[in-house]
């Protein structure tokens, strides 16, 4: 049974944290706050340390990914920009791509180590831009896209959440409609895949986390416990848990097994969750919220 155990506890900006995000086989992760920074925070033994800020994120960052590779990192802020830079370089802007107003909302790397693709929900617009990176001149969009993305980890799928609830899933290879999974009827503001690639799990409005059989867009569960907006969902990597993040101010893991939460953390935040997020290696679970924190778990 997957077991949270707080480990490290700090005042991470100084204004609510809306996203956070690991960086593959490291021990380091970002924040992004509505304080217009991106910060990277490595991990010890020690506690946490501010290994560097990004600023002049425009009216407050919403969403931060790295890619799996580990080398870049991209975000995406209110002022419409998508932000890609070096991550350990962070004076090294690779690209800066300018949409139109409020059509940007969630980045995702895809998990491809070979070239480089950046899905951007594309808010108001109801469509996902799949931006090409080095090596990668094809570039797509898919309609009803709006809050939430997620390649699924085998590279195959996307999926993406939307304002009205629905949840579609693609296959980029055909670049095909493989259907729409129900359920819902809020916005979904978060969603992953498992890490077999086999499931979807959804974060909503609705106070529900739904689990999805990907190939038949089939609900198979729909979980409850939350007692306000579901905002964040993150599955673990070795596949017998996940986490979730709500506005109830509280982080809950669940058992995938027995389909029931095993343990819930009322105590570490005091308004709501925005982010959870897993490290590659599943050791550690963080959080961040509108109280301004970052809190890092260790995962046994």
């Amino acid at each position: 049974m997957t077991r949270l155990t707080k480990q490290y506890d700090t005042i991470a900006h100084d204004e609510g944290v809306w996203t956070v995000s690991w960086i593959p086989g490291t021990q380091s992760l970002f924040t992004g706050s509505v304080d217009e920074s991106v910060k990277r925070w490595d991990v010890t033994d020690h506690g946490l340390t501010e290994a560097y800020k990004v600023e002049g994120q425009g009216l407050g960052v919403i969403s931060v990914a790295a890619h799996g590779s580990g080398q870049f990192a991209a975000s995406s802020a209110l002022d419409s920009l998508i932000r890609v830079w070096d991550v350990n370089d962070h004076l090294n802007n690779i690209s800066v791509i300018e949409m139109a107003p409020t059509e940007t909302w969630t980045v995702a790397f895809g998990p491809q180590m070979e070239y480089i693709d950046l899905a951007v929900s594309g808010g108001t617009r109801n469509t996902v831009a799949i931006m090409p990176g080095r090596r990668r001149s094809k570039a797509g969009k898919r309609e009803q896209f709006v809050l939430s993305a997620a390649y699924s980890p085998d590279g195959t799928k996307l999926a993406a959440g939307c304002m009205d609830g629905s949840v579609a899933v693609w296959d980029l290879a055909s670049q095909k409609l493989l259907g729409r999974c129900g359920g819902h009827h809020k916005p979904v503001r978060s969603l992953t895949f498992t890490a077999d690639s086999r499931m979807l799990l959804t974060a909503c409005d609705d106070m529900h986390v739904h689990l999805y059989d990907v190939d038949n867009t089939a609900l198979i569960e729909a979980f409850s416990g939350h007692e306000s907006w579901v905002l964040s969902v993150a599955a673990h990597p070795g596949g017998a848990a996940f986490a979730s993040g709500g506005s109830d101010a509280r982080v809950k893991v669940w058992d995938m097994a027995t389909r029931t939460c095993t343990q819930t953390m009322a105590a570490d935040h005091t308004d709501q969750v925005w982010g959870v997020a897993f490290s590659s290696t599943g050791s550690h679970l963080a959080s961040v919220g509108d109280d301004k924190r970052l809190v890092v778990y260790a995962v046994a």
